[in-house]
């Protein structure tokens, strides 16, 4: 039935779009002051790439509406930075643009727009499907987890967005998946909805990394659909950061300032209970750590310490994640620090910051560190942005592409291995050429954030009407 419905998507009627609105549509809206300053000029940009003038038959300009799907994930703030990069460079190009959020948080993703100008409509992100209101409105329908063509968190994932993906094109909505890993997909559901269904409702994949672009290549994505950029984040500028500085990092008459980004790592995808409607762990029970966890632990440790003795360095934990109460599935990041300090020879040379805060301000956090040591793949992309080298701990697909996409992999090390002594030779290189390493990146970054851009102006002239 699915492949009848995609053939017919061509022919089918496209709904009138509506204005969003604080009455009649059950929408809670968050509106703010339009953009300062929006010149003529800007203007005319934006119609020039769009490729038309986009008016109403009475002659006045119609404002766009841009739906952002599963808009700042689940209390990650990595998930959290891709949203709000992605509103940022929609707005560069569409000034006026209104938008959709439809949030696992509603409450957290209002916070952080809070910082922002603009038109914003920020609903419960409904399942399984969205409701036909909310869609009606979209002139684009944006999904913008980067986990969600992946099976390794939870395996449903690709499905589950390959269903959302079509009810939003039956609906009129052209749909684009911004900024996206796609990691090897192997159960054959998946491999399915990817080639019966999401190749033909997708007006364009935006993957951040040449590995993703050639898994859904061997999925037979068409090459004018599949567009390589890069993590959204990168492209989040100054001026943006500006208003968010980092909280006070005393070095204490320390030599240099070493980030640490750690998590609560589970080596086998999450498990959806359908009767409770939760995700749970395969492979420990609820506050407990894995043994491949406890290991970690230990490794990072003593990496800590040994920056501390030998590089007169002081250790700055950076959370990335959590979530409390019946949402909460794994340790928070803070929880994963606390068990590592406990484990430090020298814990009074670490600081552990805030949980919750502002994507923004933990970006600036990045900006201010010497050297970061990471198990997430945002705060890779963080400490790139402002050309931080970054060693990596190779727990997962993502961190592993991350840099072989920069030519760094021999910055990888494992944190599982019972002998440090590979690890601390790595992190001895980077820091005695980590000036030589940041140079590098920044010339890197530049390439990649052209890219997206690139991409990104591809997306626009192709979502420049619903009925296209």
């Amino acid at each position: 039935m699915s492949g009848w419905l995609v053939a017919r998507l061509p022919a089918m009627g496209t709904p009138v779009p509506r204005a969003i609105g604080s009455t009649g549509r059950g929408l809670d809206t968050t509106v703010l002051d339009p953009p300062a300053g929006v010149t003529d000029a800007r203007r005319e940009a934006s119609v020039a790439l769009s490729g038309t003038d986009d008016r109403s038959p009475r002659g006045l300009s119609r404002r766009r509406t841009v739906y952002l799907a599963g808009a700042g994930g689940l209390g990650n703030i990595g998930a959290e930075a891709i949203f709000l990069a992605i509103i940022l460079e929609y707005r560069r190009r569409w000034p006026d643009a209104r938008f959709v959020l439809a949030a696992w948080h509603p409450e957290r993703v209002r916070s952080l727009l809070g910082g922002l100008r603009g038109d914003f409509a920020v609903i419960p992100q409904s399942t399984p499907l969205d409701r036909p209101r909310d869609l009606r409105v979209a002139d684009v329908f944006v999904v913008c987890g980067d986990v969600a063509l992946t099976e390794t968190v939870v395996p449903i994932l690709p499905a589950f967005w390959a269903a959302k993906a079509l009810w939003a094109r039956l609906l009129g909505a052209p749909v684009v998946f911004l900024g996206i890993e796609a990691e090897p997909i192997r159960r054959r559901l998946n491999r399915w909805v990817i080639r019966r269904v999401l190749n033909r409702v997708t007006r364009h994949y935006v993957v951040r990394n040449d590995d993703s672009r050639s898994v859904l290549a061997g999925l037979s994505a068409r090459p004018t659909t599949l567009l390589v950029g890069c993590e959204p984040a990168l492209l989040i500028e100054d001026n943006d950061l500006a208003p968010f500085p980092a909280p006070r990092l005393d070095r204490q008459g320390a030599e240099l300032l070493v980030g640490f980004s750690v998590r609560d790592h589970f080596a086998e995808p999450l498990r959806l209970d359908l009767r409770r409607a939760r995700l749970r762990r395969r492979d420990a029970r609820p506050g407990e750590l894995p043994p491949t966890m406890q290991r970690t632990v230990r490794f990072l440790a003593h990496q800590a310490d040994r920056l501390i003795e030998r590089h007169r360095a002081r250790v700055v934990f950076v959370p990335h994640h959590c979530l409390a109460g019946e949402a909460k599935v794994i340790l928070t990041d803070r929880e994963v620090a606390q068990r590592i300090v406990q484990d430090m020879r020298h814990p009074d040379g670490a600081t552990i910051l805030p949980e919750n805060l502002h994507p923004f301000t933990v970006m600036n956090v990045y900006r201010e560190l010497d050297l970061v040591v990471s198990m997430r793949h945002h705060a890779n992309s963080f400490a790139y942005r402002f050309g931080v080298p970054t060693v990596g701990c190779a727990i997962s697909e993502k961190i592993v592409r991350h840099f072989r996409q920069l030519g760094q992999e021999s910055l990888l090390v494992d944190p599982t291995h019972s002998d440090p002594s590979h690890a601390e030779r790595i992190v001895d290189h980077v820091i005695e050429h980590r000036h030589i390493l940041s140079d590098d990146l920044k010339k890197r970054l530049v390439a990649a954030q052209s890219a997206m851009h690139t991409a990104l102006d591809a997306v626009m002239r192709g979502t420049c009407s619903r009925g296209s």
